[in-house]
């Protein structure tokens, strides 16, 4: 999820998502799932714009919020009826899923018919750095990340916010860990292949995020032209949006 006063641009720009791309005319009362909620900041800035908002997560993750729900991990299972959202959403969730099937076959159960799922996460081939534990190509290599490249890194003095003075070899122990259980990169291939079985269609609406879009990268991507090629280069090499539709 991402942090801070991040939450604010990225509920807005799902709300025009909403708009613009699942064609929802009225937002207010709409029925909106944060998926990978997290501690449900995105949860209670979407809920500002009027939204009934909900969000999903596993118990180790979630904050202290009525709004926000436990996901059942043996059977893998939202904690929803059928067909109770008009839309969910995810942001930086999909690098950490192990289980894509698992995970969007579930969001398609809990979609409502015409309604939409719109994904933001970063690109397997993402530049210059993993943007989790800073460790350059790991998303490249994955998932065979070799333990050698972690404690060539870790020697060098790279650590993330939660790594500040451990050892090297407490940080290549903590990373190969990670890497190991809590990272997964596939390709836009997959995704595409995936959500063609789930969902029967996919899109990744560049333009649209570029537009929208909150982060730096999107701020750069509206200044520069060929707008087509800078959204798919954005996608691969730093993030990109994924849009599925439940017909």
């Amino acid at each position: 999820m991402e942090a801070g006063g991040a939450d604010a641009g990225t509920a807005t720009m799902f709300v025009a998502a909403a708009r613009e791309l699942g064609g929802f005319a009225r937002i207010d009362g709409l029925a909106v799932l944060d998926f990978g909620c997290g501690q449900g900041d995105l949860v209670r800035a979407l809920r500002r714009h009027g939204l009934e908002a909900r969000g999903a997560d596993f118990p180790q993750n979630l904050g202290e919020d009525g709004n926000l729900s436990s996901i059942q991990s043996n059977p893998y299972r939202l904690p929803y009826p059928d067909a109770t959202f008009d839309v969910v959403v995810s942001t930086s969730v999909f690098e950490h899923a192990q289980g894509t099937e698992e995970c969007m076959t579930e969001i398609h159960r809990v979609l409502r018919p015409g309604g939409i799922a719109v994904h933001t996460f970063p690109g397997k081939w993402y530049l210059p750095r993993e943007p989790h534990i800073y460790v350059p190509l790991v998303n490249w290599f994955w998932p065979l990340v070799l333990r050698p490249w972690l404690a060539l890194w870790a020697l060098a003095g790279t650590r993330n916010e939660y790594q500040k003075g451990l050892s090297w070899r407490e940080v290549t122990t903590l990373n190969a860990a990670y890497v190991r259980d809590g990272l997964c990169y596939y390709t836009t291939r997959h995704y595409n292949t995936v959500s063609d079985r789930v969902f029967g269609n996919h899109e990744w609406p560049m333009q649209f995020f570029i537009e929208q879009g909150p982060g730096g990268a999107a701020r750069l991507a509206r200044r520069l032209p060929a707008k087509w090629l800078t959204g798919r280069l954005l996608r691969e090499l730093r993030f990109g949006l994924l849009l599925q539709r439940k017909t």
